[in-house]
């Protein structure tokens, strides 16, 4: 089984259900955990890297997730995304009533809300994510509030959450959420657009367990992002962790077999 692990969707042509469900056919991709998008547009993403363009619509699309989880519930899966800087108890209401309503984990987006991820909210909802038993997915920055390190200070801090780091890092080469990685037992890497050296090198320090397939459709391509992880140099087994065992793990789903 292949579980995209990164996707983006909203009502636009080229983020659109149509346009991923095409896709995932092409690429021989079973399921896929679907985010929010339409934040921003992924097609100039250096202009928001470097702050020259500010976010669109700052405000997710989650009533869009659910409402595609629950009618394509055979291949679709989805994360909820909230704004750390709007008020805390309305944020962790927000992410409690999506997880109720069939959401499974949280995805944070600290370049299109830019917050830190060692605030008040922020830990709250880590905290929230442990109690809840579902994973706390984010990006990181170039940026002390939101780096690999901060992530590192919150699985720390909140040891019965599991995080999810997005593209092993901040890239090209993150050694140090590797090496996070290998140290925490809740800390995963999720290999979207990620290079192929630092997905060999997570599996070598970190094993083949802390290891998470992911695409980041419509960004890239879950055709192309398979072949890193068909490349390493380990068994087919190992793989199999890797594209689906450990995402379903993670988001408390039963492992299927092929």
């Amino acid at each position: 089984m292949i579980i995209d692990g990164h996707a983006h969707i909203a009502e636009l042509p080229y983020i659109s259900v149509e346009k991923l469900i095409e896709t995932m056919t092409y690429s021989k991709v079973d399921k896929t955990i679907l985010f929010p998008g339409g934040m921003v547009d992924v097609r100039k993403m250096t202009n928001y890297v470097i702050g020259k363009d500010k976010p669109e619509k700052p405000d997710a699309n989650n009533d869009y997730v659910l409402s595609l989880v629950k009618h394509y519930s055979d291949i679709f899966y989805g994360f909820c995304n909230v704004n750390p800087n709007n008020k805390a108890d309305k944020v962790l209401e927000q992410l409690e009533f999506y997880i109720s309503q069939g959401l499974i984990g949280l995805k944070l987006a600290p370049m299109v809300h830019q917050f830190s991820l060692l605030g008040k909210t922020s830990k709250a909802l880590a905290d929230l994510c442990g109690q809840l038993n579902i994973p706390y997915y984010t990006h990181t920055l170039f940026h002390a509030s939101a780096s690999t390190a901060a992530v590192g200070r919150l699985a720390s801090e909140f040891k019965e959450t599991t995080f999810i780091i997005g593209h092993m890092g901040f890239g090209p080469f993150d050694i140090e959420a590797i090496e996070l990685s290998a140290k925490m037992k809740n800390v995963f890497l999720e290999t979207s657009s990620a290079n192929y050296l630092t997905i060999e090198t997570a599996v070598e320090k970190c094993g083949h367990e802390k290891v998470i397939f992911g695409s980041e459709f419509p960004l890239s391509d879950p055709y192309v992002e398979k072949v890193k992880i068909e490349r390493l140099p380990i068994s087919d087994d190992k793989k199999d962790y890797i594209f689906s065992k450990n995402i379903l793990h993670l988001i408390k789903k039963e492992v299927e077999v092929r």
